[in-house]
């Protein structure tokens, strides 16, 4: 299959479906995307998680290759478009607990810690919770759904999703308060 361009391996492989000419290109464009994931992420394990969803949504998203530029050139900007997105959720996320870490202390708890440190007390207070705590938090702060969004998906009404939001902030609030006064005895 070496003789075989690209562009006849999609075609090939939109035919007949056939993994064999999928493989083929996974074969030959890995290395090239697992680096250009490496050179975001800086971690071999999450440029290689990055660079199995690529191939992944690759697979999915062939059909639409038009063949009006070179594969290497569209899995390129596939890969760091994928790249970028990844980070920029990740730093949502952070952002995100940042930010509820701060309303769940009282305004002088932050005074001298590190931005370090408080994502790490908040993702201590986010494990100690129940899942159907932590999911709540985490739909309402990380993905900012609003309360009436939340009741559809949950089939009830908003005014229960907020009883439940504050029950698991105060929770938390509990658990934040109970990991600090640990960590002031030591």
């Amino acid at each position: 299959m070496k003789n075989v361009s690209d562009q006849e391996l999609v075609d090939l492989y939109l035919q007949t479906g056939h993994n064999l000419y999928f493989a083929e290109i996974y074969t030959r464009h890995y290395q090239r995307v697992y680096h250009r994931c490496l050179m975001y992420t800086e971690s071999h394990a999450d440029a290689q998680d990055f660079a199995q969803e690529i191939f992944m949504r690759l697979s999915r998203k062939l059909n639409g290759y038009k063949g009006e530029a070179l594969l290497s050139t569209w899995l390129h900007t596939m890969t760091v478009n994928y790249c970028i997105d990844q980070l920029r959720r990740k730093q949502r996320i952070r952002q995100h607990i940042h930010n509820y870490a701060r309303e769940c202390a009282e305004p002088d708890d932050f005074s001298g810690d590190t931005e370090d440190r408080r994502v790490l007390l908040a993702n201590r207070v986010l494990a100690q919770l129940n899942q159907r705590q932590r999911d709540l938090l985490l739909i309402k702060y990380e993905q900012g759904n609003k309360l009436k969004e939340m009741a559809l998906d949950r089939d009830t009404t908003a005014s229960a999703v907020k009883m439940r939001v504050k029950r698991a902030r105060d929770r938390a609030r509990i658990l934040y308060y109970q990991i600090v006064e640990k960590e002031g005895r030591r």
